[in-house]
């Protein structure tokens, strides 16, 4: 085979994938139950100790965790079809007005009983919220140069840009939840001088971390790490929201200003 011809075989695949993937659950949704949709509908609780798991209100199911955004579904034969950010379908053991059956995604079975209970509807009287909305960090350190001290200070605070991360939650269905971006602004002064302040985002690193990464992944911390005589030296963790991995980018600032970027 032609290596110079591969890569674009594999984006065509790629291509393909995804619109054989497209045109599946358009057709399945063309052809939803719409009885077993219907009989879905209200609020259901797990059977073992009766806490409040979804509710169904038309194409929509809710969680009672305001930190997971409602997903889109539909019946098609069998299966139950959930749509956040993927497709997820789990198999339908036993469906009745009262009761619903089905394997959640590590295959284990669960059981569900739909419920009137007006305190449990409570728990899902809430707007859809980020899980680190406010989240704010700050750290000052004072570092000395050739041309003397200076104070730096590093103030975290989330933004408007929004990212999704995909998890399971106690019933092992796939949930997303919504975390918003962070900014981090870096001072520098010199005995009380402004000789230096920006806002570092994290389309400022997109030349050093892979693409996919990037469209999944939050500025998570930005802080000091040294400095030697000429230069402040700061780390940039750019990662998927609350994961233990993740990018680490070196920031170097001189005093008049200049910024250079690596990957560390």
């Amino acid at each position: 085979m032609n290596m110079k011809k591969f890569p674009f075989l594999m984006l065509f695949l790629s291509v393909m994938v995804v619109s054989c993937g497209l045109k599946e659950t358009k057709e399945t949704i063309a052809h939803e139950d719409k009885q077993a949709k219907e009989m879905m509908q209200g609020l259901w609780v797990s059977e073992g100790d009766g806490g409040a798991a979804m509710l169904v209100r038309g194409d929509s199911i809710f969680y009672p965790d305001s930190a997971s955004m409602p997903a889109r579904f539909w019946i098609y034969r069998d299966t139950l079809f959930l749509q956040g950010q993927n497709v997820n379908g789990y198999k339908i053991l036993k469906q009745a007005p009262h009761l619903l059956m089905f394997d959640n995604q590590n295959g284990d079975e669960v059981k569900l009983v739909k419920s009137n209970s007006r305190v449990l509807m409570k728990s899902f009287d809430y707007h859809v919220y980020a899980m680190n909305v406010f989240r704010t960090e700050q750290s000052d350190t004072t570092v000395f140069t050739d041309l003397g001290y200076y104070d730096c200070m590093v103030s975290t605070r989330t933004t408007s840009g929004r990212v999704v991360k995909s998890t399971y939650n106690d019933n092992g269905m796939e949930v997303d939840n919504m975390y918003l971006d962070n900014v981090a602004t870096l001072t520098i002064t010199n005995h009380g001088t402004l000789v230096f302040r920006h806002d570092f985002k994290k389309e400022e690193f997109q030349a050093l971390v892979a693409r996919d990464m990037m469209q999944r992944a939050i500025l998570r911390r930005f802080y000091f790490d040294h400095a030697d005589r000429k230069a402040f030296y700061f780390n940039a963790v750019i990662g998927v929201p609350d994961a233990s991995t993740g990018y680490v980018l070196e920031v170097r600032v001189t005093p008049d200003g200049k910024i250079t970027k690596r990957l560390k």
